[in-house]
Order: C-alpha cells, then sequence, then structure tokens
C-alpha cells in the first residue's frame, strides 16, 4: 500500500468519526434545553403550570368617574329633557412605594431541581385628583403576568377608617366615593404569589407618564441574584440572610421594569446548548492532533483506536448535556470530568503508553473539553477566548510539525 492510498483511507476514517460524532453531538445539542420535546422541558412545563413562571406585576388602573347631567332636546317629545352621562379619566399615582419580601427556595418535580420562590407584597399608591371634577375614585387590579397562584389579596384605604376590600380581578372597583380635585388617597395593595426565575414590577406601564417618585425595598433569602435591568437607580446591601434592594426614582418616564432574576441552572441552558452546538469541533481537534503527535513522535497502535479515542472527548460533551438538567453547573461539570478521566485512564496509557497518553493526549483533551467547556459559560469574551485557544492549539501543532521531518513519519514511509 502506497502512502497516498495510507493517507487517504486515514482521512476517510478519521473523518467519517468526525460526521459520525457531529451527527451525534448535534442530535443531542437539540434536545438540551427548555423543550416540550425534552425531558428536562416537560418536566419545568408541568412545574411551571402549577407553580407559576417569570411573574411580572401588573400596576393597578386609577381612574376617577363622574356622572353628570345635560339637557338634550328629544325630537318626539318635543322638548328638553335631562340625560345622565357618565364619563371617566385616567388617574397616574403621584407616588409609589413597593415592599417585598422573596423567600427563594429549590423546588423539586421527578428528580429535577427548579428555582422557585413565593414573595409577599405591599403597595403603596398615593393618588391625587388632578383633575376639575368630582367623581368616585376606582380601582382595576389585574393578576400579575404568569402568576398561577395568588393569596392574601387585600386592598385597603387609610383614609377610610382603614377600609378593607376584596378585589376583583380586571373589572373597576369603587374605592372613594366624592373624590374631589385636589384631594389626595392612600391606597394600599397587599397580595402574595409564587414564580420562578424572575420577579418584577411592570413600570413600563408608566412610560407614557410621569411619576414623581417610586421607592421599592426587596427583601432576598439569599445573595445569588441579579438585578432585572440595567440602569435603574439602585443599592443592594448584603445581609447575613441573604440581602436587601433598594431603589429611590424621582421624576421618571420609564420603558424600564424593575426587579430581579434568579440565577438557576436553567440558566445555563443556552451556554449549554452552544457548548454541544460547537462540540464537534473539539471532537475534530482532539482526534487531528492525536494523529499528528503520533506521527511526529513515532507512537504506533491501530487506527481502530481512534474510535475509543473520540468516545472519550465524545461522552464528555452527552455527558453534560444531560447532567445538567439534574444537578447544578458545577456538579454537572465535576461529575463529567471525573467520569471522562475514568475512561482516559483505563484506555489511553495502556493504547499509547504512559508518557504519550500523559503528556500529550491527556494534556489536550483537558484544553478540547474541560477549557473548551468553560469559555462557553463566560458572560463575555467568549468569542475571543475561543479563538485564543484554537489558536494555540495550532500552535502548538505547527512549533512540532516544524520541527518534525515528515519524511519519515509512518503514515508516509509505511514503517
Amino acid at each position: 500500500m502506497n502512502a497516498t492510498t495510507r493517507i487517504f483511507g486515514m482521512i476517510v476514517w478519521l473523518g467519517g468519526l468526525i460526521v459520525t460524532g457531529a451527527l451525534i453531538l448535534s442530535l443531542t445539542a437539540a434536545r438540551v434545553g427548555e423543550h416540550k420535546s425534552s425531558t428536562y422541558g416537560n418536566a419545568y412545563v408541568q412545574f411551571q403550570n402549577s407553580w407559576g413562571g417569570e411573574i411580572g406585576i401588573i400596576p393597578p388602573l386609577f381612574t376617577l368617574r363622574r356622572s353628570y347631567t345635560e339637557s338634550a332636546f328629544n325630537k318626539d317629545a318635543k322638548q328638553y329633557e335631562e340625560v345622565v352621562h357618565t364619563a371617566t379619566y385616567p388617574l397616574v399615582p403621584k407616588s409609589i412605594d413597593i415592599d417585598s419580601s422573596v423567600e427563594y427556595g429549590e423546588q423539586e418535580l421527578d428528580l429535577l431541581v427548579f428555582n422557585a420562590f413565593e414573595t409577599h407584597n405591599t403597595e403603596t399608591y398615593l393618588i391625587v385628583n388632578k383633575t376639575q371634577y368630582t367623581g368616585d375614585l376606582l380601582i382595576k387590579v389585574s393578576k400579575p403576568e404568569n402568576a398561577n397562584l395568588m393569596y392574601d389579596y387585600t386592598i385597603r384605604i387609610p383614609s377610610q377608617g382603614n377600609l378593607i376590600l376584596q378585589p376583583s380581578m380586571d373589572a373597576p372597583q369603587a374605592l372613594i366615593p366624592g373624590f374631589a380635585p385636589g384631594s389626595e388617597a392612600e391606597v394600599i395593595v397587599t397580595y402574595a404569589t409564587k414564580g420562578m426565575d424572575v420577579f418584577k414590577y411592570n413600570l413600563s406601564a408608566y412610560q407614557n407618564n410621569v411619576i414623581e417618585r417610586v421607592t421599592a425595598k426587596v427583601v432576598i433569602n439569599v445573595d445569588e441574584f441579579g438585578i432585572y435591568r440595567f440602569g435603574l437607580p439602585h443599592n443592594t446591601e448584603l445581609t447575613k440572610d441573604g440581602a436587601t434592594v433598594e431603589f429611590d426614582v424621582e421624576n421618571f418616564s420609564t420603558t424600564q421594569d424593575l426587579g430581579i432574576t434568579f440565577l438557576a441552572k436553567q440558566r445555563y441552558l443556552d451556554s449549554i446548548q452552544n457548548l454541544i452546538g460547537y462540540s464537534p469541533m473539539s471532537l475534530a481537534f482532539f482526534l487531528i492532533v492525536t494523529f499528528i503527535f503520533s506521527q511526529i513522535f513515532t507512537v504506533k497502535f491501530n487506527a481502530f483506536h481512534y474510535l475509543f479515542v473520540g468516545m472519550i472527548d465524545l461522552f464528555y460533551f452527552l455527558f453534560v448535556a444531560y447532567l445538567i438538567r439534574f444537578f447544578g453547573v458545577f456538579p454537572t461539570f465535576a461529575i463529567s470530568i471525573v467520569l471522562t478521566a475514568a475512561m482516559f485512564l483505563l484506555y489511553a496509557p495502556n493504547v499509547f503508553g504512559k508518557w504519550f497518553a500523559y503528556r500529550v493526549v491527556g494534556v489536550f483533551l483537558f484544553l478540547l473539553t474541560v477549557v473548551f467547556s468553560l469559555i462557553f459559560l463566560m458572560p463575555i469574551f467568549r468569542g475571543l477566548l475561543f479563538v485564543v485557544l484554537v489558536f494555540l492549539i495550532f500552535m502548538s501543532i505547527m512549533v512540532f510539525v516544524s520541527r518534525s521531518d515528515i519524511s519519515k513519519w509512518s503514515i508516509v514511509s509505511g514503517e
């Protein structure tokens, strides 16, 4: 068999392994994430349908309703009659104060763990009648976005002897009769609800108005969370029991919402999906690097061993893709590394010899699995770090190939 045939045969063999592995990893990447077709996705949807999803608090709508009469000529009766008309005017709160207590705790369903929270809210609205009319002050409350459970829901008006009302959802409800021009009233809304991932107050509902002041205090029992959106002035104080986040904004109109997000493992699913999507490159690099360095260092073994060498790399990414649904991101990678290391130790030294296995194959396996994975968990500089890793691998290959006599490679010489 001449050199050309041997090289072509090796290209076909390695290419076939790479294509097969890439197909398996591509199918796996499509299964990662919150998809109804996946085991995790089904459980996620079931849990969300019972517990609640990303909670968005919808602010109450305040209006002034007045009834008035005016004379109108009745053609049939041929006389003027008094006709009663009703008009409503929107009232934007002068100030809003939000006091929330958020209890975060992981919940399990079918061995899967989800980040879930329960929140108790008190919202105080200062309403001023800036119209020139006297009428009834009305409120219309709506169920928060994606909330499935709500309880302890009350509306209290301190100026009416601490009158407490039970709200009617999505229907105007009278609060104060005879609300005169220039009058002020505090309306206190309290309730509790449950949700996942995101807890926010939809300040964007007031983007066409100017609110004199909005203050918010969110007490959280954990310190692993993030601010829902950048930009709104806030202060975070860590405590022994968690953290307290305070917002204080004056005279503003905003398209942003105010809230917090929880950093749970499902938030890493997009990163893991991207990782698995790019993992065929890791498999290809690993097989090519193993082949080139085996030629440089004259390490002889049967080409069939490339199948199992590639499987070590392949199984690492399969472990990551499926374990992320049951464990946090760091336990997932720790378990995947241990299992992959066991496969490597049981196989590579016996095939390549200890020196080549530990000094070459093991090093590149670490770079193309562990380091490769960490790059995709980076929130920024992901592309730059990926290019740097590929550059370093190519540089290492170029350095050793430049010092090697290719004519003496076994695949060329046939020895």
